[in-house]
């Protein structure tokens, strides 16, 4: 890997150990220092509504960018979410397009959604999203919509932090 590669992952991952798996190629292994924050975790940019969007746009955002969780945003601040469950909970998935293009995702968006600063602790997101039984956060960075913290971000960091720590096992160390 070149000097300018390990670089710029310094830069844009100071929290990871990087390590040579296949000579041509590098891959960041992810192993923490310290609790990450959600910035750094987080899925950036994520697809949102406008709160007079149709119920029929949602679906149709979900379904073509396969998500399971929609900001609803109104004038440029964030008013509450959508999520795929909720979604088929309040609809039925083949509910003629024609009805649904008649109900706004204000009508059906859970309203207050678990927002939390850029800078949050990795895992008070967490165990908060687990005692609300929910499966995203909304992360705002200087009040903007930066990203969403799903449950799947937090498995895949959970899966690396398990592979980091405990992948020189061998079949004697299995339970």
């Amino acid at each position: 890997m070149n000097v300018l590669w390990q670089k710029i992952l310094a830069v844009r991952a100071p929290n990871y150990a990087l390590v040579m798996v296949c000579p041509s190629r590098a891959t960041i292994m992810k192993k923490y220092k310290k609790i990450p924050h959600v910035g750094s975790v987080m899925t950036p940019f994520p697809y949102s509504v406008d709160g007079d969007d149709t119920v029929l746009e949602v679906e149709r955002l979900m379904d073509e960018h396969h998500i399971r969780h929609v900001p609803v945003q109104q004038d440029g601040r964030v008013v509450g979410i959508i999520s795929q469950a909720d979604l088929y909970r309040l609809f039925e998935r083949f509910l003629p397009d024609g009805e649904k293009a008649q109900v706004r995702a204000r009508d059906i968006m859970i309203e207050e959604p678990y927002i939390v600063p850029f800078d949050t602790p990795l895992n008070e997101v967490a165990i908060e999203m687990a005692k609300r039984h929910i499966g995203s956060a909304i992360v705002l960075h200087h009040e903007k919509l930066a990203g969403i913290l799903s449950a799947t971000d937090i498995c895949r960091i959970l899966a690396e932090v398990f592979e980091s720590e405990f992948s020189d096992t061998t079949a004697d160390d299995v339970a």
